[in-house]
This record gives C-alpha cells, structure tokens and sequence, in this order.
C-alpha cells in the first residue's frame, strides 16, 4: 500500500511539473524601426501567410496583442512613442485569428517584455441600449470591401476609423464597426472610458457629432463655433444610452520591455 501511495504520488508531481504549452508564435517576424509621428493610425492586413503592422507603436502593439484598450495599458511614456512596422509569417497550420498571441510571443522575445495584470475600480460610462431597444441598422460590407483596414481592440484587421473636428464639435465616422470598436474610437474624446454593456453583436455604420470632453489632440474651435450636443444626446438617434458607474476592469502592467528589438 506504501509502495502504490509513493507510486502516486510521484505520478501527481511529474504531472504537476509539466511546462505550460506555449503561446504560438511567428514562423518568422521582421521588426523594422520608423521614424516616430504624430499619426495614431495602425494599418493592418492578414492574409493565410502573413500577417503586416504599420505605424505601430508597443502601446498599440500590447493593445492588439492582449485584446485591451488602450486606458487599461500602464506602460513608461516612451513605449507610446516608438513606432515600427512588424511583419510576421504564419506558421504551417496557423490561422490570423491566433496573431494576438502570436504578437505576444513577439513582445516577450523579441523586447523581452514582462507584463503583470491587476484589476482595478474605475469610473466608466456604461454603454447600454435605450428602454425601447436599439435602433442600430447591420452595415452593408460590400461598400467597405477595398476600403483601408487599421487593426481592432481585438487584435485583427477591422474597417478604418475616422474623426475630425475641433473643441467644441468632434465627428466621429465609423464604417461597418462592432460596439467594441465604436466604444474604443469615441473614448478618445470622453472624460471616462466608454464601456460597452449593450450585449450588441454585428458590425454597424456609425456617424455622430457631439462636443468633446477631451481636447487635447484637436484643434481650437473658431470664434462663435456652434457647440455640438453632449455625447448622451447624440446617442439618442441610434437607440443607446450612457450611465456614469464604477466598476472593475482588468488592467496590463508593463514590469519591463527593451527599446530596441533583438536583430531580424
């Protein structure tokens, strides 16, 4: 019996000690430095081999690789401001819907980037559907098929957004977009993060005007500009709502990270 407990147990400790499978990786990945911008648009293109980063910054890159927004990332200010162009070559099997963790694997070997998650209590606008329903209509993909493509909050190629205006008035147009993306896009310019909690899946055409709550990356407004309504009324028209609430939201700490890659 002592024999057959021993035997046991050395049986459980081997199998406890057994590594963690790996997170997939890039067959091959070329990191190429880029002359650092003002610009905060990300190309991204996927096809069955290859998979292509432009203009992407390590905040970005974490955004994309750990399916997060970019006020849950706390990283030193400097991996907001180096930008390279990242191009990696799937591995026999692999599909683009594993990219994210395979720009993980990227980060950690490559920069030798180390990472720690906490939650933390954070005042959000809750995204929520209006007491009548949504009145959000599905987009029509064919119109935006050749269209420019930047990548998603979830790490994969996503219809590029785009906003413009100034501080008294800021239009957002965003084509053929899932909740997930409108939410991250329309941040930007709120003074908490807005959540979505609509449980609304699909991708839809959005297009709204309403005053900014932060300015700081657009231009001053005009003597006599007409102001915009708030972000809650412009919502109105699409059948959604806001609601100040706090709740916890997972967040991703940079420990450490190389400024410059390992060599292609």
């Amino acid at each position: 019996m002592k024999c057959a407990c021993l035997a046991l147990l050395v049986f459980l400790g081997i199998g406890f000690s057994q590594p963690k499978p790996s997170k997939p990786s890039f067959e091959v990945a070329v990191i190429r430095p880029v002359n650092a911008n003002d610009a905060i648009f990300v190309p991204m293109s996927a096809d069955p081999t290859v998979v292509s980063y432009g203009n992407i910054n390590l905040r970005d890159a974490l955004r994309g690789a750990f399916r997060m927004r970019a006020f849950q990332i706390v990283t030193p200010d400097w991996i907001a401001t180096a930008r390279f162009d990242i191009q990696g070559k799937l591995p026999e099997g692999a599909t683009p819907d594993q990219a994210p963790e395979m720009l993980q694997s990227l980060l950690e070997e490559r920069f030798k980037m180390e990472t720690r998650r906490e939650t933390r209590d954070t005042d959000v606008y809750a995204l929520l559907a209006a007491p009548g329903g949504h009145k959000l209509k599905p987009t029509d993909m064919t119109n935006y098929a050749k269209g420019p493509m930047a990548m998603g909050t979830d790490g994969k190629p996503r219809q590029a957004v785009g906003f413009g205006g100034n501080t008294a008035s800021v239009t957002i147009m965003a084509p053929g977009a899932s909740l997930l993306t409108f939410v991250g896009v329309t941040s930007r310019f709120t003074a908490r993060p807005l959540v979505d909690l609509t449980g609304i899946d699909g991708l839809y055409d959005f297009n709204i005007t309403f005053v900014p709550e932060i300015r700081d990356i657009l231009a001053e407004a005009p003597p006599n500009a007409e102001t915009a309504p708030i972000l809650a009324v412009a919502l109105k028209p699409y059948g959604l709502r806001i609601e100040k609430r706090k709740m916890p939201l997972e967040y991703l700490i940079v420990v450490r990270s190389e400024r410059t890659p390992t060599e292609n």
